[in-house]
């Protein structure tokens, strides 16, 4: 029993390798099986003589052997293109010579397997063959019922009919399963070219790329479609929107259609209007389709697509439903480009903000080592004035000596004024820093300025035995400036030209270039480093090692100079070479110049 199923199975399918178009001979074959298994033992039943009995089982085993023959061709797949007309007419010559020997006609019981006969041919051929054959059967039997003297009954009318009935059915049946066969093939069709137009949306997450496959994939599946399909402009996170694409683009007119299709379909809400796609006409009467690509977990518009259908494309359109799976595949993959596009924005919004962090870290990293620094160099700074007053007052009580009491007293009174500038140079920083700084702008008389300014540093440079040379024109235009803060300024730049200056000259020179007027101090001191230059003009920077081989002061003077130097519209900078020296020089701004950038008010 464990083997007579797929013996059966393999006697009604045949070999799995059999081409389709043997598969109905091979189960012609089995059923010629059947029927002579049947007869076989039927005509002993039957009234016959002898000699018609042999004839009979004669004609039977000369069937046997045409059916053993018919199953070898077809098991070897012997290539006979006209098999099937072979075994037709065969199989007809055989029920027909059966019937003549029976000599009983439609009224012979082997009548009945003309049915089957009947359903061959229709099955085979249609309609047409089908109802010839009825012919040929119903126009022998009343050939032999004439040559034999036997009239027609009842039996040969029913008879034809049905055989007719069964031609008709069985041909319908046929051409119904050809229908859906057809039907099936052209479903397979759609479903593969489907594939094959998809099979490229997937192989970018580059939305321009996506793009151009889904345009290209929508003018394959509709079979070389002119196509455009214009992103939408109403998405976030993905910057401009790119251009319309194109797939064969058509002449200028049906161009500009296309485009006017894209537009209505795209400013129509995601929720309105037709769903994924609608059949449209265009303007020059040519069929089009619009098809919408929509985001489905927020209802909104990603892209449309508009295409000019051809007219005769091979096969029928796609159906609605490939037309919708294309559709729901196409947006996924507009779906994961926007993703992607929108997350690599964000990622880079977040690598920017990460690299702004990590640098205003750094930032604050160095404030709070330059605030660190200038704790100490402040504590130690404030703290040697300190001393030193506290130390000699201590001193003092116990001398009675004049003359060493007078110097105890200069001393302290050195100590104190050194204090006053520490404590007023941290208080002009914060003060700028907060803007609560007192500005007093005047038009200032630069030559006459820079000549009191230099009379007073005279003495002193006098007393360390350094030249001091001015170069000041005597037509120097005017300044819009705060003097006091300007001369801070002035007096900053030549006391630290005195402090970096052992021996040699310092010079004073003032020049016009163009709006501006140059003001510099010039020394032949120590100079400083290139890599130095600009982290002077700090707060709380000075050159050398902290607490050691610095000149005293809180390193805020530059830093206070260069702001005030700002607030006049005007620029401060050093040039410098090691051993050589150093120039600093400021420029601001003349009393035109400044009159021309203050507004009206500030003016007047």
């Amino acid at each position: 029993m464990g083997l007579l199923g797929p013996g059966m199975a393999y006697l009604w399918l045949g070999p799995r390798n059999l081409p389709r178009t043997l598969k109905l001979d091979w189960r012609l074959v089995a059923v010629r099986w059947v029927g002579i298994i049947f007869v076989a033992p039927g005509l002993s039943l039957m009234d016959l003589d002898a000699r018609h009995r042999v004839a009979a089982y004669l004609l039977l085993l000369f069937a046997a052997c045409y059916n053993l023959t018919v199953h070898r061709m077809v098991s070897q797949q012997v290539a006979v293109p006209t098999i099937g007309i072979v075994t037709t007419v065969a199989d007809s010559v055989l029920n027909l010579a059966m019937l003549i020997i029976l000599s009983n006609g439609f009224d012979s019981p082997f009548a009945y397997f003309l049915f089957s006969m009947i359903v061959s041919v229709a099955m085979r051929y249609g309609y047409g063959p089908a109802v010839v054959m009825t012919a040929i059967f119903a126009g022998s039997d009343a050939l032999d019922s004439a040559l034999t003297d036997n009239p027609l009954g009842s039996t040969f009318v029913f008879f034809v009919g049905f055989l007719f009935i069964t031609a008709m059915l069985a041909s319908y049946l046929r051409e119904e399963a050809r229908h859906a066969e057809l039907a099936l093939q052209e479903r397979l069709r759609q479903a593969s070219l489907l594939n094959e137009a998809t099979a490229a949306l997937g192989a970018s997450l580059e939305l321009e790329s996506v793009l151009e496959a889904v345009t290209a994939a929508a003018g394959c599946l509709f079979d070389g479609a002119s196509a455009v399909l214009q992103p939408s402009a109403t998405l976030k996170d993905v910057g401009a929107p790119p251009a319309p694409v194109w797939y064969s683009e058509p002449p200028s007119g049906g161009a500009a259609d296309l485009l006017a299709l894209c537009a209505h379909y795209a400013s129509l809400p995601a929720g309105v209007g037709p769903g994924c796609y609608d059949a449209v006409p265009l303007p020059s009467g040519q069929p089009a389709l619009v098809l919408r690509f929509n985001l489905a977990t927020r209802q909104t518009g990603m892209a449309t697509l508009a295409l000019q259908l051809p007219t005769g494309t091979r096969g029928s359109p796609p159906a609605g439903d490939v037309i919708e799976s294309f559709v729901d595949r196409a947006a996924l993959a507009l779906e994961n480009a926007y993703l992607y596009r929108s997350l690599a924005g964000r990622s880079n919004d977040l690598q920017r903000a990460y690299s702004d962090l990590a640098d205003a870290h750094q930032e604050l990293l160095s404030v709070d080592a330059m605030k660190t620094n200038f704790l100490a160099n402040v504590s130690h700074e404030l703290r040697t004035p300190l001393t030193s007053i506290r130390s000699f007052s201590e001193l003092l009580l116990s001398y009675d000596d004049p003359s060493v009491r007078q110097e105890f007293l200069e001393i302290i009174r050195s100590e104190s004024e050194r204090l006053t500038r520490l404590v007023s140079d941290v208080l002009d920083v914060t003060k700028i820093e907060s803007g609560y700084m007192d500005w007093h702008m005047e038009v200032v008389d630069l030559p006459t300025f820079l000549r009191e300014s230099a009379r007073v540093f005279e003495p002193m440079l006098a007393e360390r035995g350094l030249a001091f040379r001015q170069d000041i024109g005597a037509d120097l235009p005017a300044a819009y400036a705060d003097h006091d803060r300007l001369q801070q300024v002035l007096a900053n730049l030549l006391t630290n030209a005195m402090k970096f200056t052992p021996r040699g000259v310092i010079q004073l020179q003032a020049r016009q270039v163009g709006d501006e007027v140059w003001i510099s101090v010039a020394d032949t001191g120590i100079g400083i480093a290139l890599e130095d230059q600009e982290r002077i003009f700090e707060k709380f920077q000075q050159v050398g090692a902290m607490l050691t081989d610095k000149p005293q002061g809180t390193g805020l003077g530059l830093a206070i100079c260069r702001d005030i130097v700002a607030h006049h519209k005007g620029r401060l900078w050093v040039a410098s070479q090691p051993n050589e020296g150093s120039v600093f020089t400021f420029a601001i701004p003349t009393v035109a110049a400044a009159d021309a950038a203050l507004p009206l008010s500030a003016v007047a």
